[in-house]
Formats: C-alpha cells, sequence, structure tokens
C-alpha cells in the first residue's frame, strides 16, 4: 500500500442527513481511532446518560484538531486493505456551500448521503450539482437512516428514484446507490442483514472500486506553466502534468501562443534527466528551442492540442454576495491562465435546486444561482470544453480580488483555435539557391503561424525570407505575425505571384531588388 495512492473523498448532502455519523463509522468500522479513545467517549455519554453516538467520535476529532492536540495520524485517514483514504471537510450548511466547493473541487470521489425518510432536499440537489460543475464523476449514493422506517425496500426504491432522476439531470450517473444505516452500520464495512433485497457492495467496497483521477494519463497532455525558472543556464518551464504524459523528444506547442519545439529533458527536483512524466507530477521541462513564454501557457502535444479561443459559452454557478451582472468584466481563472472575461449575455437563468429555467437573457444572478452565459475574452486563452477535460475545461470567476464563483465551458462560441490551419515557421523554412523561403503557395484556408526562436534568430542575423503566398488572402496572417514580433516587410506582385520578404533591419527593399530580378 503505498501513500501516494491515497484517495481523496467528499462527503456532501442537506444539513442534519447523517454525515458525522458517517464518517464516524468509517473511521470505527476500519479501526481508524484508537479503541481507548471509542471507550473514553462510550463512558462519557454514559456518565452523561445520553445513547452513544457515531457522531461523537467525528466532534471529538474535530476538538482535538481545533485544540492543536497531536492526535493519531490514522485518525485523520480511515485505510481498507485496498489503500488508504482521506475525508475533505465539506459543511453541508448552505452559509457555507463556498466552502464545500473549496474541499470538493480537490476531491476523487464523492459520497452523496441522502435521508431515506425525509428524502431529496434542496441542499442535497445543490451539492450534487456542484459535483457536476467539478466533474466528480465517481459518486456513491448512500440512502441513510433506512433503520428508522424498517430498512423498508419501498421507501429505499423512491428514494433512489427521485436522487437517480436529478443527478441524471446534471450528468451524472452514480457509480452505486447504497441502502444504509450510519447508525447500526449497516452496508457500511459489513452487512448486518437489515437489507437482505440489495445485493451491491458495502460503502467501503464501492469506494475501493474506485481510481485515482489525479493520475489520468490516458487523456491528451495538458500541462499548464505555472512558472518559468532560469537556473544552470536552462529556461526550465514548470508546472504540474493535469493529465496525459510527456516525454523526451515529444514534439510540443505552447498555447495560446502557438510556440512549437521538442522537448529537451523532463526534470524533477534533483531528478534532472527523467525519461517521461505523467499525470499528476509536478516537473519542469527545458525545450530546443529558448521560447520566451510566460505563466498561463497550456503545454500539449502538437497533434492533440487544446482550443485557443477568446468566446466561450459556459455555466456559471454563483456565490458572491454582489449579484453576477451582463455586461460586467470579471476576472476568469483557468489553470494558472488569468484574463480578463466581459460578461455578453446571460443566455439562461436556472433554479440550482430544481434546475428550471427562471429566465432568458437575464440582466444577473443572485447568490446561489446557475446561469448558461456567453463571455468575451480581452486576451487567448487555451482549454477543452468541459466534457473532453475537466482539468482545463473548468475555470472560477473573481469579483474584484474575491472568488465569486465557479464555471465549466460548454463550448467555444468563436472556435477561433479550430479553423485556422498551423504553420510551424521553422518546420516550412528552407535555405536553398533561391534563397531563404517559406512557400505557402499550397496552403488552403484560414492560417496561423507558429514562431520559434530559432526562426526569429535567423531574421535577427541579417536575414531576409521570402515568402511565396498562394494568393493575398495570405498577406494579412503573414503581416500580423510581423507586427507581433517586430519586423519589417515589403511585398510586389509579379503575374499571379504574390511575394512577401521578412526582414529585421530597417532598409526596405524590394523582392526584386533582393532577388535580383
Amino acid at each position: 500500500m503505498k501513500q501516494d495512492e491515497t484517495l481523496k473523498i467528499v462527503i456532501v448532502g442537506h444539513v442534519d442527513h447523517g454525515k458525522s455519523t458517517l464518517i464516524g463509522r468509517l473511521f470505527y468500522d476500519t479501526g481508524s481511532i484508537p479503541e481507548t479513545r471509542y471507550q473514553e467517549i462510550a463512558a462519557t455519554c454514559r456518565a452523561q446518560g445520553r445513547e452513544f453516538e457515531y457522531a461523537y467520535l467525528m466532534d471529538a476529532l474535530e476538538e482535538e484538531r481545533d485544540q492543536n492536540i497531536t492526535i493519531d495520524t490514522a485518525s485523520t485517514f480511515f485505510k481498507t486493505e485496498k489503500r488508504p483514504y482521506v475525508i475533505i471537510d465539506a459543511p453541508g450548511h448552505k452559509q457555507f456551500l463556498k466552502n464545500m466547493i473549496t474541499g470538493a473541487s480537490s476531491a476523487d470521489a464523492a459520497i452523496l448521503l441522502v435521508d431515506g425518510v425525509e428524502g431529496v432536499r434542496e441542499q442535497t440537489k445543490r451539492h450534487a450539482y456542484v459535483l457536476s460543475l467539478l466533474g466528480i464523476r465517481q459518486v456513491v449514493v448512500t440512502i441513510n437512516k433506512l433503520d428508522m422506517v424498517g430498512y423498508d425496500q419501498k421507501v429505499f426504491r423512491s428514494v433512489e428514484n427521485d436522487i437517480r432522476a436529478f443527478l441524471h439531470s446534471v450528468d451524472i450517473v452514480p457509480s452505486y446507490v447504497i441502502p444504509i444505516s450510519a447508525r447500526d452500520g449497516e452496508n457500511m464495512a459489513t452487512r448486518h442483514g437489515g437489507t437482505p433485497w440489495y445485493t451491491g457492495p458495502t460503502v467501503l467496497e464501492a469506494l475501493d472500486t474506485f481510481e485515482n483521477v489525479r493520475a489520468d494519463s490516458n487523456l491528451p497532455l495538458r500541462l499548464p506553466v505555472q512558472d518559468v525558472y532560469k537556473w544552470d543556464g536552462k529556461r526550465i518551464y514548470a508546472g504540474r502534468v493535469e493529465t496525459g504524459s510527456v516525454a523526451k523528444g515529444d514534439e510540443v506547442i505552447f498555447l495560446p501562443s502557438g510556440k512549437i519545439t521538442r522537448v529537451k529533458s523532463v526534470e524533477k527536483w534533483q531528478c534532472p534527466d527523467l525519461p517521461s512524466a505523467r499525470a499528476g507530477e509536478c516537473i519542469g521541462i527545458t525545450t530546443e528551442d529558448e521560447l520566451f513564454v510566460e505563466r498561463g501557457e497550456i503545454i500539449a502535444h502538437r497533434a492533440n492540442a487544446p482550443v485557443r479561443t477568446r468566446e466561450l459559452r459556459a455555466s456559471i454557478f454563483w456565490l458572491a454576495d454582489q449579484p453576477f451582472k451582463a455586461g460586467k468584466t470579471y476576472t476568469l481563472k483557468l489553470a494558472t491562465s488569468e484574463v480578463q472575461a466581459t460578461v455578453l449575455a446571460i443566455e439562461e437563468r436556472l433554479d440550482s435546486s430544481s434546475l428550471e429555467v427562471t429566465e432568458r437573457f437575464a440582466v444577473e444572478l443572485l447568490p446561489t444561482e446557475v446561469g448558461n452565459v456567453l463571455l468575451s475574452l480581452k486576451g487567448d486563452i487555451a482549454a477543452d470544453v468541459f466534457s473532453e477535460n475537466i482539468r482545463v475545461g473548468r475555470f472560477v470567476v473573481e469579483d474584484g480580488t474575491m472568488i465569486g464563483g465557479g464555471g465549466i465551458i460548454r463550448s467555444f462560441a468563436d472556435n477561433s483555435g479550430e479553423s485556422a490551419q498551423r504553420i510551424n515557421l521553422s518546420d516550412q523554412f528552407i535555405a536553398g539557391d533561391e534563397g531563404n523561403l517559406i512557400d505557402l503557395t499550397g496552403k488552403r484556408g484560414s492560417i496561423d503561424f507558429d514562431v520559434t526562436v530559432s526562426f526569429l534568430d535567423t531574421l535577427v542575423k541579417g536575414n531576409r525570407i521570402l515568402f511565396k503566398l498562394r494568393d493575398p488572402s495570405q498577406i494579412e496572417p503573414v503581416a500580423l505575425m510581423a507586427y507581433e514580433h517586430h519586423l519589417n516587410f515589403t511585398f510586389s506582385r509579379a503575374k499571379d505571384q504574390v511575394n512577401l520578404i521578412l526582414f529585421k533591419d530597417d532598409i526596405v527593399r524590394t523582392v526584386d531588388e533582393v532577388h535580383g530580378l
């Protein structure tokens, strides 16, 4: 059993549906709380003339933490034979919804708790919707307190149908729906015979079937640049591999800048020569070309890159005290990137507990409300739609310096990163008898350039590069590229051929002069 295999779980649900009892029971049934501590609490209850409750185990641990009393490490976790687990605190009260989101955002899996007597409540639905927004797909639903209704199968089925219907509406398919009594321990770690009609796993058996989603290496590479360091004569691009894997020699693209190069080394502290790294690892890479990029870029394999965009449609969950307003500009943070985002429209305003559309093209969203919105970004970002990659398909929204809400990307409104054909200028560069040449005559449709440092160095050394264009429509992207990199250009027309020369100095010569025509 390895510590890095620890699975983070968040336990959510309506207040008073039994979360503390369930957690206390998990600690007790897995032997994660010392027997002496259990006996002490049980004795205190007897002395006070009250019935022992497993919630007191959780309360006792919280009290010890509040008083900074050192407790056994095992008390903060529980373990099964398969692996350790850590429970992320997630308050159930409505006013703590923001804390719940913060905690749940780092979870691998969730237990959604529903009271079998009260049924699905407003807060249950809000928490379920938040799980959907955060992309938590490994969800166990526990229908609790069934001992209070004699483990009636009809009661369980009725609540099960209600919660499955709501989860379906927010695109969550629960892995298991388990009838339990946290108080009696029914179907927690073992079966006590109260539900002979139930043949599924216990809660612990269900959790053991889940995977550590932080190690999602099957998706395309997404490595957001956390920082760029100059160290030992190298420029190191550091960050955490969110999905996929990266290896020495891989051709990668930095987005949104569009710079392309190859990975020269994959490094960790005191491990400067790793062959590769996978999702979940924090690493640094160096590249064959020394690129001038900043925090916020996403490194991806060129063949399977995220979209570069300035306009997107998203679902927003708003929590701030001040309303989320159409026309207002907020700060959008996605992975390590940060950009100003103006709300072009709140296309739908929804009730977060029923998901009914309450207003179309609303002027604002109130706290705890959900909306489908259209955002215009001041600068480019690289991102995926949420359904394809949750790690770079979700974001938070800041109003001033305060986090006001979060959202997920449903689609890209402008498709700017999808339509243009990307051309690596270093790959297209030809140094031949005709001079330095980029031939674009065979390129059709919109084009966009990936400019590398080695290409720019060629120009800085005084070289001139002839661009052969297919037609005048290609003048604009070449001119834009020249403008962005402080280059000069001139062009001429010979019969039906359009040529353009790119150069770095201040002396402007014609195409004919350069080529002796």
